[in-house]
């Protein structure tokens, strides 16, 4: 049993690093693409929805980035 714990310790450990680096990495890159988002619709004459076409953003993300720019 004493064998078992510092593996299953461990593997916990293992699993939240990975949990919160993947929540980090989706949080920046939400936070990035609004920011070019915001500075494409700044200097180009798109609309939304234009400027999300440009960046390629997929159709079920768009209401999030919707929101996002609606908060500020």
């Amino acid at each position: 049993m004493t064998e078992i714990m510092p593996q299953f310790i461990q593997v916990k450990l293992d699993r939240a690093k990975k949990e919160t680096t993947e929540e980090v990495t989706k949080e920046t890159t939400e936070k990035v693409t609004r920011y070019y988002l915001l500075n494409i619709l700044n200097t180009i004459n798109l609309t939304l929805d234009g400027a999300m076409d440009l960046l390629g953003i997929p159709e079920a993300d768009r209401p999030m980035y919707k929101y996002l720019l609606k908060k500020k």
